[in-house]
């Protein structure tokens, strides 16, 4: 019969009080060495909450409060009392109301597997037409009845996406090199092989099979972006790079690949999930095989976001390429001034309905800076300057949906800072600079590319992405609003921590935190999670689930000799104000520990 969804649920619920990454892999590890290849595909996906890699449309669209009515129908036809909103806001978890209510009504295990719950999933997103969400909620009572508590409290935050569990895409990869190897030894093979299929059920079926391990790319399936690195003055530029480099504008919008495609042409058929995916879900990506062409967005979180600019699919589609993958960010676009639109302008393009209306009043364009497949050919293992000579070749020279980003080969420290200044007169963050020779690196970070920004200016290398982890209520016309100031953290990659670091409340306008606020409500938590640190002075009023992150810039980062030194450090931000919330990232994107520190040197080196 296989491993039962309770045997998860009580490894889930030992995982939720871990905030070590590498106790989180061992027991990952233990569970996985038992299952079989679908049930380690099952468990991948649920492990982040899904039923499929994060670029396949696969939502369950049963809301909290769905679920709280069901309940509520169930527990009035037994005379109980059910204010579930109530023990909502005692609780701060849906699961754990979810777990109390089903011990009231003494449902116990009935031993249903792994893959009975996995099957069971697919049946509520597949759920649909008229009467969809009745059909649904039956779905989820009915298990809910062959569930111990324990079971119903994780099936329960799965379904309305707050698993929080603190398991990133990394631990599951230690995971695997433990199995493969009994360390992290394998983690660089694992990385490449993520990198360009970011499917953990995908990586899970190599295990024990390295020999059969494919690094061929797919066009419709995304790649982990490659990002860059930070320096702190054009100097540094030449001393890392000894010969003529490229460099390229830095813009602030969306991160965007672009695939066109084949239909025919499909990735690995084994996958459990393709044999669940409706027509209507996959939109063509994973159609039966025609002659067709189809194009795909993914941003850098690997979201497919197609459907949100039809003007980049029809310049897409139009485009003489058979098939190809850009590297691309979107940016709204002002034909009267011809300019760019700042990033929260372009951000609301980012819509599932309204779309048609929104594009007539903020048209955007894709820059494209980078070329990755072109006409059935792999062609990241190119050197970069080779694929930047080949955007020209693909994509034509006009102010249409997709252009061209400028590329420019400098030498000269004179040039390097006209060029800079120039983009920063246009209003953009500033350039790029890329090394002539290598490869396209999916979802790696070194100094063969470089980013250059506008704060350098002010002493400050670069802007610093931050997680809310928790907020404060304020006082006076602030406090009406909810929030009053944000509590802001790095991420440590090594301990799988978020480390508080300042807290902001500069930057924000009334409406963006009545947002904020509404936002909040949705996300915060009774007790501070385990992965987070704080020092005594900054604990907020409320915690929430680290997950949204926003960009700040500070007059300096300092370092406070008193302060816990295995708090981020012991660093901190100086006078921080907000630039941009709800920026395209993970919580395990926003600034790093490492990156932080680095900046703090870079800005030591600076004064």
């Amino acid at each position: 019969m296989g491993i039962t969804f309770h045997h998860i649920a009580t490894k889930f619920e030992e995982l939720e009080k871990i905030s070590s990454r590498n106790d989180m892999s061992k027991i990952i590890a233990e569970l996985f060495i038992s299952l079989d290849v679908e049930e380690r595909q099952a468990l991948s996906y649920i492990l982040q909450g899904r039923v499929a890699p994060l670029f396949v449309v696969s939502e369950f669209n049963l809301s909290e409060k769905s679920i709280f009515k069901l309940l509520g129908n169930i527990l009035s036809s037994k005379g109980g009392k059910y204010d579930l909103k109530g023990r909502k806001v005692k609780l701060g978890d849906v699961g754990e109301v979810v777990r109390e209510v089903t011990e009231e009504l003494g449902y116990e295990s009935k031993g249903l597997s792994l893959m009975d719950i996995y099957e069971s999933m697919w049946q509520i997103i597949n759920s649909s037409g008229t009467g969809s969400s009745e059909k649904k909620a039956n779905i989820v009572g009915e298990l809910f009845s062959k569930m111990s508590p324990i079971e119903s409290k994780y099936l329960a935050r799965i379904i309305c996406g707050e698993l929080r569990l603190g398991i990133n895409a990394k631990s599951v990869l230690d995971a695997f090199s433990n199995i493969l190897q009994g360390d992290k030894s394998k983690r660089e093979l694992l990385d490449r092989v993520y990198g360009i299929n970011p499917d953990l059920g995908y990586v899970s079926t190599i295990l024990g099979e390295e020999n059969n391990i494919s690094t061929t790319i797919f066009p419709g399936v995304p790649i982990l972006p490659r990002l860059v690195e930070r320096v702190g003055s054009f100097e540094e530029v030449f001393e890392r790079f000894e010969e003529e480099f490229l460099v390229q504008p830095k813009y602030d919008g969306l991160r965007c690949q672009i695939h066109k495609y084949d239909e025919s042409v499909q990735g690995e058929s084994s996958l459990i999930w393709r044999k669940h995916l409706k027509k209507e879900h996959a939109n063509g990506l994973f159609g039966e095989s025609s002659a067709s062409k189809a194009v795909k967005l993914f941003t850098r979180n690997l979201e497919d976001v197609t459907e949100m600019f039809p003007e980049i699919v029809e310049d897409a589609m139009a485009m003489k390429a058979e098939s190809f993958i850009l590297d691309s960010e979107i940016l709204g676009w002002d034909h009267a001034k011809n300019n760019f639109l700042s990033y929260q302008e372009t951000m609301q393009r980012r819509r599932k309905y309204g779309v048609g209306e929104k594009a007539k009043d903020i048209p955007v364009k894709a820059m494209v800076f980078d070329v990755l497949y072109l006409n059935g050919k792999d062609i990241s293992e190119l050197d970069t300057e080779i694929r930047a000579r080949t955007i020209k070749e693909v994509v034509p020279d006009t102010t249409r949906g997709i252009s061209q980003s400028p590329t420019e080969a400098i030498g000269e420290m004179s040039r390097l800072k006209e060029v800079f200044d120039n983009r920063v007169s246009e209003g953009l963050e500033g350039i790029i600079v890329k090394q002539k020779s290598g490869r396209y690196l999916p979802g790696v970070r070194n100094y063969e590319w470089i980013k250059l920004k506008k704060s350098m200016e002010k002493g400050l290398v670069d802007t610093i992405d931050l997680v809310a982890v928790g907020y404060y209520h304020g006082s006076g016309k602030r406090g009406a609003l909810g929030v009053g100031a944000v509590l802001g953290a790095i991420y440590n990659s090594e301990s799988n921590s978020y480390e508080a670091v300042c807290k902001v409340g500069t930057g924000f306008s009334d409406e963006l935190l009545a947002n904020i606020s509404e936002k909040f409500k949705d996300i915060s938590l009774v007790k501070k999670p385990v992965n987070v640190l704080v020092e005594d002075t900054l604990i907020p009023d409320i915690w929430v689930n680290p997950e949204v992150v926003f960009s700040v810039e500070s007059d300096e980062i300092t370092r406070n000799l008193k302060a816990d030194k295995g708090i981020a450090g012991g660093l901190s931000l100086r006078f921080p104000r907000l630039i941009e919330w709800g920026r395209d990232k993970t919580a395990e994107e926003a600034t790093s520990l490492e990156e932080l520190m680095r900046l703090f040197s870079l800005q030591k080196k600076n004064k």
